[in-house]
C-alpha cells in the first residue's frame, strides 16, 4: 500500500533550504528608473551576471529585478548538486558535433564547477558546500552497458572517470542492491538558497541595485523598456535570466519548454536507518534512465529525492497532480533503498525547469544589435552553467571578450510547433516515463 504523504504547501517566501530568511528583503522598484544594464531574474544566472559586471566595470549602473524573494525562486529550489554537465550525453555530442567540440564543452562544464567553488571562497559564501562528487548510477542492465560505453567515450576524450562495479557501489551504499554500476563525476553539493543569498550580498556590496518583489508586466523591445506594476525601467542592455519563465514575457515560447521537477525530503533518519543505507561520503546521485531520479543526503540526516517530471503548461501544475507525483517519489526512493520504504516525507515541492528538445541551453542575443540577451534553458543542470554563463556575458557586455564559441555556439534549440506543446508533448513525457520504468 502506498503511504500517505502529508500535504506541505509552499507559501511565498518559504523554502526547504531555509527555515527562515537570512537576509533583509530589498525594496520593490519604486517607479520609473534607468540604468546601463537591467537584469530580469535574481537567480544564479542573473546574480552572477550582475556581480561580474560590477567587478569588471564598477561604474556601470546595474539593476536586478526579481519577481519574488532571492533564494526562494527556482534557483533556490534545486537539489543543490553542482556538477559538470552540459547538453546531451557525451556520446551523442561526439556523434553529432565531433570529438573536439564534445571535449571542449565538457571541459567548460568542469571549469564552471571550479568557478562556483572560487566564487564561494572569494566572497565567503556560507552555502554548506561539500566536495563529495556525483555518481550516475545504472538501475537496469541496459543502463549499465550505457555507462560502460560512456566511460569509454570520456576516456577517449582525455577524461578518466572512475566506473564503479556493483560490489564497489555496495561498499558505500549497502542497501542499493539494484544499482549495477556507477560513473563518478567531480562535483559538489551545496545549499542553493544560501548560494543565491550569498551572491545577492556580494552584488549589493559592489553597488548592484536589487529590487525584489518586482515582477515584469511586459517588455517593450523597441525601447528596451521593462514595465512593472509601479513604473518603467529603461536600460541600454537587458538580460533575461528567468529560465522557464521566458515564455511569460512572450519570448522563446516554442524553444524553451517549461517542465516541473518534483522534490521531496524525508524526516531525519534514525541511526539504524542511516546504517542500513551507508552513504557516509555524501555524494550526489542521479541515474541513467531517460527520466531519472536525483538524490542526496542532507547534513541534518534527511534525504532529498527528485524526479517525476511533468509538462508545466503556463508554468503551472495542478494540486492533484502535485500530490500524485509526491506519491511516485515515495516508490522511487524505495527502488534505490528498499529499507526506506516506510520512511515518510516531511516536505514536498516542485520547481520549474527551462528545457529544450536538444538538451542545449540558450545563451544568446535576441536581436542583431545584441541589446537584449537570454541566459537560461539549463535543462535541469543550471548551478555551474548559470554562474559561468553570467561571467561570460559580463565579459562580453563590458567589451572584454566575446562569448566563447564553445559551448555557447551550440546547436540552436529547435522550435516546437504550438499544437505539440499542448497536445503531443505531455504524451511524449509520458512515453519517456514508461521507458524509464523499473520492472521487478
Amino acid at each position: 500500500m502506498a503511504r500517505v504523504v502529508p500535504p506541505v504547501v509552499q507559501a511565498a517566501h518559504t523554502s526547504v533550504w531555509l527555515d527562515s530568511p537570512i537576509d533583509e528583503l530589498t525594496a520593490a522598484a519604486p517607479g520609473d528608473t534607468a540604468c546601463d544594464v537591467a537584469i530580469v531574474g535574481g537567480g544564479l544566472a542573473g546574480l552572477s551576471t550582475a556581480l561580474h559586471l560590477k567587478l569588471l566595470a564598477p561604474r556601470l549602473d546595474v539593476l536586478v529585478l526579481e519577481a519574488g524573494r532571492i533564494g526562494y525562486g527556482q534557483s533556490g529550489l534545486s537539489s543543490g548538486q553542482c556538477a559538470p554537465r552540459i547538453g546531451p550525453p557525451i556520446e551523442k555530442q561526439v556523434r553529432s558535433l565531433g570529438a573536439e567540440f564534445a571535449r571542449a564543452a565538457h571541459q567548460y562544464s568542469l571549469d564552471a564547477v571550479e568557478l562556483v567553488r572560487q566564487v564561494v571562497a572569494e566572497f565567503a559564501i556560507d552555502c554548506e558546500m561539500h566536495h563529495a562528487g556525483q555518481w550516475q548510477v545504472a538501475l537496469r542492465d541496459t543502463d549499465a552497458l550505457q555507462l560502460e560505453n560512456r566511460a569509454q567515450v570520456f576516456s577517449s576524450l582525455g577524461f578518466d572517470l572512475p566506473l564503479l562495479s556493483a560490489d564497489a557501489v555496495r561498499a558505500s551504499l549497502p542497501d542499493a542492491h539494484r544499482i549495477r554500476n556507477a560513473l563518478v563525476f567531480p562535483a559538489s553539493t551545496l545549499n542553493p538558497a544560501r548560494l543565491c543569498v550569498g551572491l545577492k550580498r556580494a552584488a549589493l556590496a559592489h553597488g548592484v541595485r536589487i529590487h525584489e518583489n518586482t515582477r515584469i508586466v511586459r517588455m517593450e523591445r523597441s525601447t528596451s523598456a521593462l514595465v512593472t506594476a509601479r513604473g518603467t525601467v529603461r536600460a541600454s542592455h537587458v538580460v533575461l535570466a528567468v529560465d522557464s519563465g521566458i515564455g511569460n514575457l512572450g519570448l522563446l515560447r516554442r524553444n524553451v519548454i517549461p517542465v516541473a521537477a518534483f522534490g521531496a525530503r524525508t524526516r531525519p533518519l534514525s541511526e539504524a536507518e542511516r546504517a542500513s543505507i551507508g552513504w557516509t561520503d555524501g555524494q550526489g546521485i542521479f541515474d541513467a534512465r531517460p527520466l531519472f531520479n536525483f538524490m542526496r543526503p542532507l547534513a541534518d540526516g534527511r534525504l532529498l529525492i527528485g524526479g517525476s517530471y511533468r509538462f508545466a503548461a503556463n508554468n503551472a501544475i495542478a494540486s492533484p497532480l502535485a500530490a500524485r507525483c509526491a506519491e511516485e517519489l515515495s516508490e522511487q526512493l524505495a527502488m534505490f533503498f528498499p529499507s526506506l520504504r516506510s520512511v515518510p516525507f516531511d516536505a514536498r515541492w516542485h520547481g520549474l525547469l527551462g528545457c529544450t528538445l536538444n538538451d542545449w541551453p540558450i545563451v544568446a542575443p535576441l536581436d542583431l544589435d545584441c541589446r537584449h540577451w537570454h541566459v537560461g534553458a539549463w535543462n535541469g543542470h543550471g548551478i555551474a552553467l548559470a554562474m559561468s554563463a553570467g561571467r561570460d556575458l559580463a565579459r562580453t557586455l563590458t567589451g572584454l571578450s566575446p562569448m566563447p564559441e564553445v559551448p555557447w555556439c551550440c546547436p540552436r534549440a529547435p522550435r516546437v510547433p504550438a499544437r505539440l506543446l499542448a497536445g503531443l508533448l505531455p504524451l511524449y513525457l509520458g512515453w519517456l516515463r514508461r521507458s524509464s520504468r523499473i520492472t521487478y
